[in-house]
């Protein structure tokens, strides 16, 4: 089987794409320039393109039976201008897809955010993927915006579109500024760790289990009926941060103190 990646060279990409190498699949994974380098070691290197998203054509995606669209700007912590969340996140999503059915691939798998529910994640207990999309912040309306966009494509032109909207994913080679890998750094250093109060509630995801189910996406049946597949990735158990937080010093072996409400909540984009 052979798939076009984009995010080869990020955090949730890398495990996707050693992943697939590793079951054989033939993989042409997109990356911006030559020195741009997976973040961890990957056990063979897959085809590949040096090409920016929107300079893509559909002869690069010939012989591809599935599209892998990672590639996503803003994810937080990091911010950008919101211009450029519109420029990757809408207008490149959209490019991809539709360069994507003239080559003839058929199935479109795409990465989304719990951050698109925004507020109305605020109002249930347990968020349903059929839940309105109330983003807060830019970065979440720049993939709900994404995501009406794709859907509605695919419906108008028989596309199978699977939507995986991705929680608080967490795991090595993770942007060393996210809650985990700044926990882990502590813990490896033998100082405390200062750290909000916790009270928020999060669900906690590990990588692998978003790569095993992103990959699993590019050949499993679908309903069959035109209609986009959308698919919460998640532990379903919600804890606090400061709970996460607590089992993951322990589990590290830390002998450093968490220091819970020793830093003011910041919010994200």
């Amino acid at each position: 089987m052979k798939i076009f990646l984009t995010g080869g060279t990020g955090f949730i990409g890398f495990y996707v794409l050693r992943d697939a190498l590793a079951a054989g699949y033939e993989v042409v994974a997109l990356r911006r320039t030559v020195s741009s380098r997976s973040i961890l070691p990957l056990p063979s290197e897959p085809h590949w393109l040096e090409r920016d998203l929107l300079a893509l054509e559909p002869k690069d995606l010939y012989g591809c039976s599935a599209v892998v669209h990672l590639a996503s700007a803003g994810v937080s912590p990091q911010q950008v201008p919101w211009h450029e969340l519109v420029q990757v996140n809408v207008m490149g999503a959209a490019h991809l897809i539709d360069i994507a059915r003239q080559a003839g691939v058929k199935r479109f798998v795409v990465s989304g955010t719990c951050h698109e529910y925004g507020a109305s994640a605020t109002r249930m207990d347990d968020i349903h993927s059929d839940a309105p999309l109330e983003p807060l912040t830019l970065y979440g309306a720049s993939k709900a915006a994404s995501f009406h966009l794709l859907s509605a494509y695919a419906r108008s032109q028989g596309m199978e579109l699977y939507y995986a909207r991705i929680f608080n994913v967490y795991g090595e080679g993770q942007y060393e500024k996210n809650f985990w890998p700044s926990l882990q750094a502590a813990a490896r250093q033998g100082v405390d760790f200062p750290m909000t109060t916790g009270d928020q509630l999060c669900d906690f995801v590990p990588v692998e289990k978003v790569a095993e189910s992103l990959l699993a996406a590019c050949t499993q049946p679908l309903s069959g009926s035109g209609d986009p597949v959308v698919k919460n990735i998640r532990s379903g158990r919600p804890q606090s941060l400061l709970s996460f937080a607590q089992k993951e010093w322990k589990k590290s072996g830390a002998v450093g103190k968490l220091l819970p409400g020793a830093m003011p909540l910041r919010h994200s984009q």
